[in-house]
């Protein structure tokens, strides 16, 4: 099977700018379009699937900055689009920089530094799109680990495991959102409650109180001794999201807990087991064993309407 190579847009108003560049990456052998104008380069972008685009920022009309907003609203989020400029001011490069531009090429533009450029950005292109693929492919993907709670603190859950979900899933996002904020939840719960047994008094304390409090508990060996375990698995076979996270606390009074929840007619969002009431609302099964040191989460990979929202 033969590949295609690589299609790239070419966009500034400078005529002569654009057909040197064309001539340098089509003796690379990629495909090259180009554009004069913002307007024709959004347009050549609705109509075609491109690889990357390499545009000017300084253009009458439509600029850089303003088609790579386009870009990443209305057309193909994951485009790459590589700047370039005479000049890069500081507001210019914060801009590009929370627009999502790949690179910056400085104006005259040198062909070793732009083929470099390209090159490596479609290389990680290529495999990203390579392990969507693959995680498309896979019937199961299971993630566990165990936590210390004497380092917890120092890392933010979400972040690391959005990263890692994003790294190693492929989730519609609507749907990792609500996984996200699932297993906080249940982390958390499994840290402040299980493992350090904070009481509803103490859990309302102010931060500087309450992190002093923390601390003193992780002080006592039986409470730096526990271990919090986390597993995440995907199973496309049975169309399955399963969470499971154990602590080594004392359990709770899982039942009543439970029985409180199915009374509900919507989800609780306010004040004491706010926490439980998303978990039970956002999944389809909600199980605790264990004497509740234990707690699972199970979920369709479609999507959920939450009742009452």
């Amino acid at each position: 099977m033969t590949l295609e190579p690589p299609k790239l847009l070419i966009v500034d108003d400078s005529i002569s700018i654009v057909n040197s560049l064309c001539k340098i990456l089509e003796l690379q052998g990629y495909q090259v379009d180009s554009a004069f104008n913002g307007s024709d380069a959004l347009r050549n972008i609705r109509e075609n699937q491109y690889d990357l685009v390499i545009c000017d920022i300084d253009m009458p009309g439509i600029t850089g900055l303003d088609l790579l907003d386009r870009v990443r609203k209305d057309y193909d989020r994951e485009l790459d689009v590589i700047l370039m400029t005479g000049f890069l001011e500081h507001d210019y490069f914060i801009q590009a920089i929370r627009l999502g531009a790949a690179d910056f090429i400085r104006k005259p533009v040198e062909s070793k530094q732009m083929l470099r450029s390209i090159k490596s950005i479609l290389e990680r292109r290529n495999y990203k799109v390579n392990m969507e693929k693959f995680l498309i492919l896979l019937e199961v993907v299971n993630i566990s680990f165990q936590i210390d709670p004497r380092k917890f603190a120092q890392y933010g859950f979400s972040k690391v495991f959005n990263k890692y979900l994003l790294n190693n899933t492929a989730l519609p996002k609507n749907l990792m959102n609500e996984i996200l904020i699932c297993a906080d939840e249940m982390i958390y719960n499994a840290y402040l409650h299980g493992t350090l047994e904070l009481d509803k008094e103490q859990r309302h304390f102010g931060f500087a109180h309450l992190q002093d409090v923390i601390a003193e508990k992780l002080a006592l060996e039986h409470i730096a001794k526990r271990r919090i375990r986390f597993s995440f698995t995907v199973d496309q076979l049975k169309d399955e999201i399963c969470i499971r996270v154990e602590d080594d606390g004392n359990g709770f009074d899982y039942v009543s807990t439970l029985k409180l929840l199915e009374q509900e007619n919507q989800l609780n969002t306010d004040g004491h087991g706010r926490g439980l009431s998303m978990l039970y609302h956002l999944c389809d099964k909600l199980e605790f064993t264990d004497g509740g040191r234990v707690v699972q989460i199970k979920r369709s990979l479609k999507a959920k309407t939450i009742a009452g929202a």
